[in-house]
């Protein structure tokens, strides 16, 4: 592929990507968002929609977040241990 087309194909996943991305405070996320778009989108040849490379993008940066029932276990626990450490 020509340098001017992966150009116009860059432009057009950057393009996308600026377009739905609602992170403002991770520009960080939002360019390895576009490198990993772009490079997925060339190895599909343009066949997988760009929105299901950008959901892949971000599932797998969801691997390790803390969802609300973690959050609750964790409380849990902490108030257990509290409990047990003062004898209740």
């Amino acid at each position: 592929m020509s340098n001017e087309a992966n150009d116009k194909i860059m432009d057009e996943v950057r393009d996308y990507v600026n377009n739905v991305w609602v992170l403002s405070n991770r520009p960080d996320l939002e360019a390895d968002c576009i490198d990993y778009a772009y490079e997925n989108y060339l190895d599909t040849e343009g066949l997988k929609p760009l929105s299901e490379i950008v959901i892949e993008f971000l599932s797998e940066h969801c691997t390790n977040a803390i969802s609300t029932q973690d959050l609750e276990v964790m409380a849990m626990e902490d108030r257990l241990k509290v409990e047990y450490q003062n004898g209740c």
